[in-house]
């Protein structure tokens, strides 16, 4: 829905400085304006018997944290360039969207989540760096501290963690048993640490991981056996993993088409979840021959159309999951100085009707740009069925 900016701002502030208060985000940019720091953060520190705000802004090198009292004007940010404002309380996610017209764009979901007040930013991650898992994964060392070599995967799992969380809370709260498969898990730094998180939610937790590398099946198999956990491991490419009952289907940066086949093989499993960061993306830059105006002013930049391009891979792989009954959003995975791959699709299983506007735009884009995308091919029974759409 649409509210005035101020008002939006408003309702920012005063869930920041509610006692249900979790945790604030701001990053992106918005049209013709420049911020300061790339990522600003914010929670609720309890320091010396008194709530402070503690803010982290990140300039992509460095963060800078500061504590600040309750009466803090925190509008100065909101209006500091950011177009993308979260706050998330106990029960609830405030998201704000600025556009480029500077309207103030809101959605608000449920969600079921703790509130830290521990100041100490080490307490803030999923699993403190002295979890045992990253012992058996030789990213900490002898003193349970993260190597500074592997900080960056140890921010994208915990980040991941973070993520999957949220979800967790509002959409998987009520079962005992939750199974997870991770498509394309290379060395399963992702896959210990689900399954690590997990085990303190859920009485049973099954996790299987897949890599077409036998080298990789067996390295984490040596994990496993150090960690004594009961996670299982197959060499096959992604699209040749056996059907079964799945949860949770992750896939981290599986590359090209990699990623189609795992939300193929996810859908086609009827999983719960579905959490997807892809990676390089090269499918749809083949086919697009001709392009619809007033889209050749960004098309005839090379650089520009491959970014383009893969913004579209991704939109349209969302649509096609929201057409299938699926709750989409897509959020930035963590940030750019720890990964240039950082998107990620999250979704979830609500088996909504298709609204015809989403089915209309969909098939519109299609014609226009005279695609077919590739996952659009491996569902094409799929979309039919559950919108009497030709995809091909």
């Amino acid at each position: 829905m649409k509210v005035e900016l101020p008002v939006a701002f408003s309702q920012l502030e005063s869930r920041i400085k509610s006692q249900v208060f979790v945790r604030a985000v701001l990053s992106g940019r918005r049209r013709n304006m420049q911020t300061e720091y790339e990522r600003i953060d914010i929670k609720p520190v309890l320091i010396k018997e008194e709530i402070k705000w503690q803010i982290v802004s990140s300039d992509g090198k460095k963060d800078i944290t500061k504590n600040v009292e309750a009466d803090f004007n925190f509008n100065q940010l909101f209006s500091s360039g950011f177009a993308n404002l979260l706050v998330d309380t106990q029960d609830e996610s405030y998201q704000v969207r600025i556009s480029k017209k500077d309207e103030a764009l809101v959605a608000i979901n449920k969600v079921k989540l703790s509130r830290d007040l521990a100041h100490d930013r080490q307490k803030q991650r999923m699993l403190p760096e002295s979890n045992q898992v990253f012992k058996a994964l030789d990213m900490s060392d002898l003193l349970g501290r993260i190597k500074p070599s592997k900080m960056d995967k140890y921010k994208q799992v915990d980040e991941f963690l973070r993520l999957i969380s949220q979800t967790l809370d509002s959409d998987l709260s009520k079962q005992d048993e939750v199974s997870v498969v991770d498509l394309g898990c290379g060395h399963a730094y992702l896959t210990f640490a689900v399954q690590e998180f997990l085990s303190d939610k859920y009485q049973k937790v099954s996790i299987l991981g897949v890599d077409e590398r036998q080298d990789s099946k067996e390295h984490n198999e040596k994990v496993a056996k150090k960690l004594n956990t009961s996670a299982q491991f197959i060499a096959a490419k992604i699209a040749d993993t056996p059907n079964q009952k799945v949860d949770i289907a992750i896939a981290l940066h599986a590359c090209d088409t990699a990623t189609d086949d795992a939300l193929f093989w996810a859908v086609k499993n009827d999983a719960k979840v579905i959490m997807a960061a892809p990676c390089c993306m090269h499918e749809l830059q083949t086919q697009i021959k001709e392009t619809p105006e007033p889209w050749g002013l960004l098309t005839k930049y090379g650089l520009v159309k491959e970014r383009l391009v893969d913004l579209m891979t991704d939109s349209l792989r969302a649509q096609i999951l929201k057409l299938l009954g699926y709750r989409v959003d897509i959020v930035e995975f963590i940030g750019g100085e720890h990964t240039a791959r950082n998107i990620l699709i999250r979704a979830v299983k609500t088996g909504a009707a298709v609204n015809d506007l989403d089915k209309k735009r969909y098939e519109q884009m299609l014609g226009d740009w005279q695609i077919t995308p590739y996952l659009a091919k491996l569902l094409k029974s799929e979309l039919k069925a559950a919108a009497q759409i030709d995809t091909l």
